[in-house]
């Protein structure tokens, strides 16, 4: 007895989806079997749906042809997958996502047959990004997200890239002088940064001291306003974020990267002082330039000719300024404060579920691997102190 469709359930990172197999026939052609398989879907009659689209389409001779004769190359099909992408997604991210895929995928295989583009053409370009790219990754969504498109529209009997063998990606940094393993200071090394930057610049001072006592990211810190400033309270309420958009090169401001991003954060004596010295030479700035900064809707940080906020990205300009003048610090990504934060939070005696709702992390995941690095540090750090200890 031949089974003409088998719906079959799973789960994939918790959620429980659909897949099916699918018999067709026998190819009139050829004389063979034609199966073909699908999965992804969220539920049972998406999937029941694909499997009555799949037997009228080969009943009636039309099975693994295009539908749309106009979508021939991958550009055909990734514009026509991001037009419904872009529907999803905040306008920064997708903006990111479309000039990604002109500048690095397109070259490789925007005129590409999509019916033509073989295994081992699909390994080439693993192949070439993983050799130029160390988070060659990010570039395979981009190369699997139109695929997986066409073959739920019928369009592909098989995604390709999914057959791949992922290599090992290149060793290559874009910042040389900065260790992806030791991108955060321990409790001396950020006082001494700080002592530093304190007698060069105060408006930098209190943004990387805001950043390292918060956890915040840039953007969230650069997207506060004086009102989300509670003196009283000792807190700080995060509720958005700056996000630039290189496709029309302008700031916004949008909600954070994720739900658990919204949160109310407590925050120290000192850095209040910090942060009412600054909004009072802010005032005095802004004045200058016949702007009135006293009022609760100015943010926190602004260029003070034309009093508009920056875009995150700011953050690495005024990193890079500090680094220039003080070429002996440790140096660290604008990011690194962040995992400065949560690594001191740890040896201050937080655990896990505080350092994650502080974070705001949408998953103990994130904080767990932070953890898991940190502690990695200070296995080694240990394990010097004794051997040196036993030399002395």
């Amino acid at each position: 007895m031949i089974i003409m469709a088998q719906i079959i359930k799973y789960t994939k990172k918790g959620e429980s989806l659909y897949r099916f197999k699918l018999y067709l026939g026998i190819d009139p052609v050829t004389g063979k079997r034609v199966e073909t398989s699908r999965r992804g879907f969220k539920r049972k009659k998406d999937a029941e749906r694909v499997i009555r689209q799949l037997q009228l389409d080969f009943a009636n001779g039309n099975y693994g042809k295009t539908k749309d004769t106009n979508i021939k190359t991958f550009d055909d099909l990734f514009n026509l997958w991001f037009e419904s992408y872009k529907n999803t997604v905040k306008p920064n991210t997708a903006e990111t996502k479309k000039i990604r895929y002109e500048r690095v995928v397109k070259p490789l295989i925007g005129n590409a047959n999509i019916k033509k583009i073989t295994p081992a053409l699909a390994q080439q370009i693993v192949n070439k990004l993983a050799a130029k790219y160390k988070s060659y990754r990010q570039y395979l969504v981009i190369l699997n997200s139109p695929l997986n498109y066409a073959v739920k529209l019928s369009m592909l009997d098989v995604n390709v890239f999914k057959l791949v063998i992922f290599p090992k990606a290149t060793d290559k940094k874009k910042y040389k002088h900065i260790e992806s393993d030791n991108n955060f200071y321990s409790k001396d090394e950020l006082i001494t940064f700080l002592e530093n930057v304190k007698e060069y610049n105060f408006k930098y001072y209190t943004f990387f001291r805001l950043l390292a006592y918060s956890g915040m990211r840039s953007g969230e810190c650069l997207a506060l306003q004086w009102k989300d400033i509670d003196f009283n309270e000792q807190t700080i309420t995060i509720t958005k974020t700056t996000a630039y958009n290189p496709g029309k090169k302008e700031t916004t401001i949008n909600t954070p990267k994720t739900k658990k991003s919204k949160r109310v954060i407590s925050i120290d004596d000192v850095t209040l002082s910090v942060l009412k010295k600054w909004k009072l030479q802010q005032q005095k700035k802004l004045l200058k330039f016949g702007f009135n900064a006293n009022n609760s809707q100015q943010f926190l940080f602004t260029n003070p000719e034309t009093n508009q906020y920056y875009p995150s990205h700011v953050a690495t300009s005024w990193l890079g300024t500090v680094y220039r003048n003080f070429p002996d610090m440790k140096k660290i990504t604008a990011h690194g404060f962040r995992h400065t934060h949560a690594s001191l939070l740890f040896e201050s005696g937080a655990n896990i579920k505080e350092v994650q709702e502080r974070l705001g992390h949408s998953t103990s995941k994130m904080t767990l691997d932070i953890y898991t690095h940190v502690t990695q540090n200070r296995k080694q750090e240990t394990s010097l102190k004794f051997a040196n200890f036993m030399q002395n």
